[in-house]
């Protein structure tokens, strides 16, 4: 995601190797290319769900989803009925759903997804992983799930597994 640069090897984000940029460099290439979707949700206490979308419209005011693709999107996610509440008020599943909305709002060529369904039930997983293979095929979006969720296994294109420090390509 460019936070830090590799210690060796090589990335490259749309043919640029990102060890070359600049820090306000990378920082652009992440609000514009990248989401980042985190375990532990990272949304503002203070802000309702719908207020979310809007404070990224502040730091990001090109680029984002319009409100039917956004309305569509909160849909398929089951929490289009939550925009005018808290996180607080959010059971984990919830605002774990709302943490992907915001994440795919922006709409980002590259989304990097930490534990993403971890407070998901079964039901949630499957849609999770359907947005996300759906994404990857028709909207052509890279997407990197790091995860010990097995259930996510059927919506992946490649599985690498890390084990004692390396990773392979699991067959």
């Amino acid at each position: 995601g460019g936070l830090q640069k590799p210690t060796s090897g090589q990335v490259n984000i749309e043919g640029q190797p990102i060890e070359g940029l600049s820090s306000k460099d990378r920082d652009t290439l992440r609000l514009n290319k990248i989401a980042f979707i985190l375990q532990s949700y990272n949304l503002l206490p203070y802000l309702t769900v719908k207020e979310q979308f809007v404070l990224v419209d502040k730091v990001k005011n090109k680029g984002n989803l319009d409100s039917s693709s956004l309305d569509s999107l909160l849909k398929k996610l089951g929490i289009e009925e939550l925009q005018e509440k808290y996180p607080g008020e959010l059971s984990g599943g919830q605002n774990q759903r709302a943490a992907i909305a915001r994440a795919l709002y922006t709409d980002p060529s590259i989304i990097l997804a930490d534990e993403p369904t971890a407070s998901l039930d079964s039901d949630n997983v499957k849609e999770v992983g359907s947005l996300f293979k759906s994404l990857a095929k028709e909207q052509h979006k890279s997407i990197v799930v790091v995860t010990h969720d097995l259930r996510l296994v059927d919506f992946a294109d490649k599985i690498y597994e890390i084990l004692d420090g390396r990773m392979k390509l699991k067959e």
